[in-house]
């Protein structure tokens, strides 16, 4: 046993922190699985499909994270990132809805789930009822399953299309998953996404081209990204920009090929990546 209420803050800090590596060290053994996970994701947005994100307690809050933070970064409608989150119904998650396989399932097929969508389930011991449940359901529907988990040899692993199990072993502080193993799930969650959006067109080289400039400091880096890649001023970019209604590919377009804003959207409209549309 590790006295932490005995230690002096720097040797605990040093204990957390470094506790931390496990993380980063179980995803890329992972990096197999998240390879092959990316063509499903990729899949399903470039049909039209649904991303959701099934969890509960600590698992359950970075899924849901993962899935508001999808439509801001690469333009996916808010309505295509769905989370099924146990006991969401408050303002704060209730941990005790992980037990309720019940809702689980009333979650998943209230979600309505098909074959053209994924399920992303994440749950550190890969046991988890509820999110065992709605990842059933979801499998029964034909929709692809992704497990992320932190343990091998899980339920969730095994019904899973594709398992993800970054095994993070024991926490620095023995129990909660919110340490090292929710750490690890973040990391997954990110680069999975990442990966797959860019490879479904909704990247630009490095540049986020399907940013929402929802606020200023969005404006601003919509503006960059356009001036970047079309070699032009930021002024002239945010002058396209306002012309193409906000859309960077579309503004990338009326700078770069001379089109009319309504052309440029109608061309980029046609391909699944502005780099398809500008050398169409």
């Amino acid at each position: 046993m590790v006295e932490l209420d005995r230690l002096p803050a720097p040797d605990v800090v040093a204990l957390l922190v470094d506790g931390q590596g496990a993380a980063l060290a179980a995803v890329r053994s992972a990096r197999p699985a998240i390879a092959a996970a990316v063509p499903i994701v990729r899949d399903a947005v470039r049909r039209g499909g649904r991303l959701a994100f099934a969890g509960a307690g600590t698992s359950g809050r970075l899924a849901a994270a993962e899935a508001a933070e999808l439509p801001g970064t690469f333009g996916l409608a808010p309505q295509r990132c769905l989370s099924l989150i146990a006991g969401a119904d408050s303002a704060i998650i209730d941990d005790s809805a992980e037990d309720d396989a019940a809702d689980g399932t009333a979650r998943a097929r209230a979600a309505a789930l098909g074959p053209d969508d994924v399920l992303i389930a994440v749950a550190a011991s890969g046991r988890t009822p509820f999110t065992l449940a709605a990842a059933s359901c979801a499998r029964e529907s034909g929709t692809p399953v992704i497990a992320v988990v932190n343990a091998t040899g899980t339920p969730l692993a095994a019904l899973a299309t594709v398992a993800i199990e970054a095994v993070t072993g024991d926490e620095v502080l023995r129990g909660p998953s919110r340490l090292a193993a929710g750490t690890a799930q973040k990391i997954v969650l990110n680069t999975l996404t990442t990966a797959a959006l860019a490879a479904a067109g909704r990247v630009h080289g490095d540049l986020m081209i399907d940013v929402v400039p929802a606020n200023e400091k969005l404006r601003d880096r919509a503006a960059g990204i356009v001036a970047e890649i079309a070699q032009c001023s930021p002024a002239a970019a945010a002058t396209a920009l306002a012309a193409c209604d906000g859309d960077a590919r579309a503004a990338v377009a009326h700078l770069v090929r001379g089109l009319a804003p309504a052309d440029a959207r109608a061309l980029v409209a046609a391909h699944p990546s502005l780099r398809a549309a500008l050398e169409a």
